[in-house]
């Protein structure tokens, strides 16, 4: 009966050790800023995790998360205000 269940265990935890870290979830002593974090990392991974992986935020600088999220705003029909929430997210280990 055990043998049964290790082979698929055994590819399940492989699977699960392998995936990349997860998203963090930032944190501010201001709590107006916290929530907007929060929601920026709801909209990231809402509206990008649908077309293709994340990438965590220290992957890119500022400028270049500006510069992407410019090119897929139109494409995810991502407002202006969300974008500036996701980019507020995506930036924000940048300066602190």
């Amino acid at each position: 009966m055990m043998k049964r269940y290790f082979i698929p265990l055994l590819l399940f935890s492989a699977t699960v050790f392998s995936c990349k870290p997860l998203l963090y979830v930032p944190s501010s002593n201001n709590p107006e800023e916290q929530d907007e974090l929060l929601l920026g990392r709801k909209l990231y991974v809402n509206y990008c995790s649908s077309c293709h992986n994340l990438h965590l935020p220290k992957e890119y600088n500022a400028d270049q998360w500006k510069r992407n999220v410019d090119e897929m705003q139109e494409k995810a029909k991502i407002t202006d205000d969300e974008k500036q929430l996701i980019l507020q997210f995506l930036t924000y280990h940048n300066d602190h």
